[in-house]
This record gives structure tokens, sequence and C-alpha cells, in this order.
């Protein structure tokens, strides 16, 4: 390639370079909110002629445009000098010809919100990253099978940090209604909960896991299946996620 023989297009994987700059530059918490947010860019023109001065002849301005949470959008915008730094760098402008110009913000006046627990690792943040992208584009019923393996490793994870076993005497796995069991009952054991509400409701959620199960493996996209409608589906990933959330409050309180 010569030296300006712009191809014009983001680099590839540009989210994931960007996000590795972030993590270079204690950007985390932009991280967390760029994976539930959509974004799309313009090609404004060339550099110079779009008002950004300096040696920019021969390079194309971009504007980018985020769309999120009320909440997401407010972070982003408080942190949009770093941002903004780290994008440039990750768009490669020798390489990309593209410069960035400017970012906009808009907050989506149809959002799904969800909290899922911050684990560390790179399974979760896989996971998580998918469960967001899904649901930024509204697309619940593709989180359902996604959701599910989420589930069951942060429930194990939970259970083998109190002691409890997460398998049986074979080597066999426990499904995850058995891991919220488990831990319903060591949460009563240790009388954590301040109210019979919390205490009631959470070893309620046993069987609700043991019908997630049955939704993971009959109507998501984990197999073969006539998946579940829009609306159930939206729902089920509501509910789970707010026990998940509940859970990683005890846990960190």
């Amino acid at each position: 390639m010569g030296e300006y023989d712009f191809s014009y297009e983001l680099p590839q994987n540009f989210l994931n370079i960007l996000i590795q700059y972030l993590k270079q530059n204690k950007g985390e918490d932009v991280i967390h909110v760029l994976q539930r947010c959509k974004y799309e860019y313009d090609v404004i023109g060339f550099a110079y002629y779009a008002g950004m001065s300096g040696d920019n002849w021969n390079k194309k301005a971009v504007d980018f445009t985020f769309e999120g949470t009320e909440k997401d959008i407010k972070l982003l915008q408080n942190r949009k000098v770093l941002l903004k730094q780290m994008m440039n760098k990750a768009i490669k402008p020798s390489v990309s010809g593209y410069l960035v110009r400017e970012i906009n913000f808009l907050v989506s006046d149809k959002s799904f919100e969800i909290t899922l627990p911050e684990e560390q690792g790179e399974t979760f943040e896989i996971l998580s990253r998918d469960i967001h992208d899904a649901l930024a584009k509204d697309e619940p019923t593709l989180v359902l099978d996604r959701l599910h393996t989420y589930s069951t490793r942060f429930l194990r994870e939970i259970c083998t940090k109190h002691n409890i076993s997460v398998a049986e005497n074979d080597g066999n796995n426990y499904p995850l209604h058995s891991l919220a069991g488990s831990l319903a009952k060591y949460y009563k054991d240790n009388k954590v909960f301040q109210s019979e509400f919390v205490e009631q409701t959470l070893k309620m959620s046993i069987s609700t896991f043991e019908k997630y199960n049955t939704i993971r493996n009959s109507q998501s996209y984990a197999h073969d299946n006539d998946v579940l409608n829009k609306a159930e589906a939206t729902y089920v990933v509501t509910v789970i996620t707010a026990t998940l959330a509940l859970i990683y409050d005890v846990e960190n309180q």
C-alpha cells in the first residue's frame, strides 16, 4: 500500500481495538457503556475543508454518533475527550485515511436497559458484550441462550466462593436451578436478608430458573427451535438479570 493509498474504511475490529486502548488508559467505565451503545459514522469529506486544521489535506473527516440510554450517554459525554483521543488512535489515520472530527450523542427513545454483574475474566466479558449487543439491536430472543450460559457460570462462581458444591460425585455439573437453590439455602441459613420478601422471592427463583432451562433448550437459538416471541423473551431477560443483579449486590455489599 502506498503512503496515501487510503481505503477509507474503518479498520477491522475497530471496536475491539478501541476497547484495548481504553483499557490501557483507565477507560474501563467507557468500555462497559460502549458495549451497550449503538454507533454509526458519516464521512464528511476532506478533513482540511471540514475545518480540521493541520496537514490533513489527504485525510477525510468522520463524524460518529453514539446512541444509548440517558445514563450511558451522559457518561460518554463526560468522558468525551478520552473517547475521542482513543478513537483517533484506533481508527489509524495513516492507514485508513480517516480522522475523527466530531462525536455526537443520541438518547434512544426506545431502549431496553439491563444491568449484568461486571465479573472479571474473558468469558464473562465476551458473553456480556454479546448480550448487550443483541439488546441494543432490540433482539432479546438472541439473548436467551447466551444469558443462560452467563447465569450458569456466574452462579457457579458464587457457589464455589462459599464452598457450595457445584457438581455431583460423578463430576456432572448441577443445572442452573440447582445452583440457585443451593445459594438461596445458604443465604437463608446465614440470615443474609433483612426481609422475608427477598428471601422468599429468591427461593421462588429456583422454579423460575428451572423453567428458564426449558426455554433455553426448547425456545431459543441454542438449538433448531421455534423461538420465544419478542415480548416474552424481553420479560424473561428482565427477570433473570434482575435476580443476577440482586445476587451481585448481596455479594458486594
